[in-house]
């Protein structure tokens, strides 16, 4: 644990010296290069996507380049669960936990976990084998854990916070793909 927690204020550290315009070029990079995956995205309908917090990849051009798909939103609840929501403008989220933009429960249809055909997940760091570091809440590895067995999961941050190797436990949800500004990957 204490060496996730020394890994993470490293990584934050990077991350944190990444100018505002080189992260909107690889956030828009990366936008790019999901919607051209033909093959990935043909039988995905719901998309689960998360609204940029602080120096995170924005996925929020997706809502011009994949109009087709239906884009859900996490919502943040107590005790750690997370829900999603279908979005159609993402100028409709608001500050949530954290200050993350979330959608509003009452505004927003919920979609059930085991109907999501395609995971987008933020986090800290990667590694080409799928290990994630997320920020340690452990929101995303409980609701990945719930997830039908069809459905897809990508990691999704600049090639800087791609790692040789990072700790994890067991109970850490491994990614099947990682998306970069260099393109997207299958986890080896």
């Amino acid at each position: 644990m204490e060496d996730k927690i020394k890994l993470r204020k490293q990584i934050r550290h990077v991350i944190a010296e990444t100018s505002d315009s080189e992260l909107a070029a690889n956030s828009e990079q990366i936008c790019q290069h999901l919607a051209r995956n033909a093959n990935l995205l043909d039988r995905m309908k719901t998309i689960a996507v998360y609204a940029a917090h602080k120096n995170e990849v924005s996925l929020s051009k997706l809502h011009q380049l994949l109009p087709q798909h239906q884009l859900l939103y996490p919502l943040c609840h107590d005790a750690g669960r997370l829900s999603y929501h279908h979005i159609i403008n993402p100028n409709t989220l608001i500050p949530g936990m954290m200050g993350i933009l979330e959608p509003h429960q009452d505004n927003h249809p919920e979609f059930a976990v085991n109907s999501i055909d395609l995971f987008l997940c933020p986090g800290l760091a990667f590694t080409l084998g799928g290990h994630r570091l997320g920020q340690g809440g452990g929101y995303y590895d409980r609701i990945l854990s719930q997830k039908n067995a069809a459905s897809r999961v990508i990691g999704v941050c600049t090639q800087q916070q791609v790692l040789d190797e990072i700790p994890y436990e067991l109970h850490d949800i491994k990614m099947g793909y990682l998306l970069t500004e260099r393109g997207l990957q299958k986890v080896i």
